[in-house]
């Protein structure tokens, strides 16, 4: 894996996708992901009311021959290059080991990770039970249900949807929005119909070994949610973790500071999607993708 590239992906989520599909890509390019296939976290979700653009680029798009891919690869390290003309390294970990990969140019688009309770640091016990909505969206894929009675906790398009896609699997779901919203508990819809319920603010969590109870806060009034499962759905931080030590500048919850051209701090290196912007929704991304292409393509440095 000693050969020069003249760009290097690290992803193929939305956002590489987007900016692949728009031209980014020339016979020296590399695209990298850890996962077995593109598409990204959001794929297991889809489709879903208001991702349908997301969900026509994943199920319509195919990766352009001549670009290599790289699957079940995880970027673990990079080494900016220390002098002009000189190639970044990318350090990898597959199956068969660690290895190597040298860019003239690297693109950053290795999305976020979903913001558990422990970022809230959430008082109570810790029970089997509290998830996120990724591992919702990859159990019932797999015909596996998470529970009988869940509590969904988030504001975005992409928490509705996990909650509306449990109810339609046979599970009790109440949506509970952080934020101020017009919405009203419903307590007399009837079964196969998802509740939702007006501002309120988790406080604990409680029961052990498995989830028992959740815990609210509206307008000074506590109240109580009987749960066995907690879809924590609040929040995502970028997947920068892997960059320690790079020199690559980042921000709040590690996102990637970029510039108007989405070029970091190290010249040749890019970055665009939820690692800099992070959404559940992965609102921009499609977006970035296609404008990061053109930029580059036009000679952008």
């Amino acid at each position: 894996m000693n050969d020069l590239y003249d760009l290097a992906v690290v992803g193929a989520g939305l956002s590489a996708l987007s900016a692949l599909r728009a031209g980014i890509a020339s016979e020296r390019t590399v695209v990298l992901d850890f996962q077995g296939a593109p598409g990204g976290f959001l794929k297991a979700a889809l489709p879903a009311p208001g991702f349908e653009e997301s969900w026509e680029l994943i199920q319509s798009f195919r990766i352009p021959r001549e670009v290599t891919t790289l699957f079940e690869t995880t970027a673990v390290g990079l080494l900016p290059a220390f002098e002009p003309g000189e190639p970044h390294v990318l350090i990898v970990r597959q199956r068969e080991g660690t290895a190597q990969i040298y860019a003239r140019r690297v693109l950053i688009a290795c999305g976020g990770l979903e913001l558990t309770r422990e970022h809230a640091q959430l008082p109570g016990t810790r029970p089997a039970g509290v998830i996120t909505p990724i591992l919702v969206h990859q159990l019932l894929s797999r015909g596996y249900l998470p529970g009988k009675r869940a509590v969904v906790y988030g504001d975005s398009r992409y928490t509705q949807a996990t909650a509306q896609r449990l109810v339609e699997a046979g599970i009790e779901a109440t949506l509970v929005k952080p934020r101020m919203i017009e919405a009203t508990l419903a307590t007399t819809q009837p079964p196969g119909t998802l509740r939702s319920l007006a501002e309120a603010e988790l406080i604990a969590i409680e029961g052990f070994p498995r989830l028992e109870n959740v815990k609210f806060r509206r307008d000074d009034q506590l109240f109580d949610l009987p749960a066995d499962t907690l879809v924590y759905g609040t929040g995502m931080m970028a997947n920068t973790h892997w960059l320690k030590g790079s020199g690559i500048i980042t921000e709040a919850y590690g996102t990637i500071q970029v510039d108007s051209s989405y070029q970091t701090n190290v010249q040749g290196i890019y970055a665009i999607g939820t690692v800099t912007v992070p959404s559940l929704d992965h609102a921009d991304s499609i977006a970035m993708g296609k404008e990061v292409a053109s930029l580059l393509a036009g000679g952008t440095q």
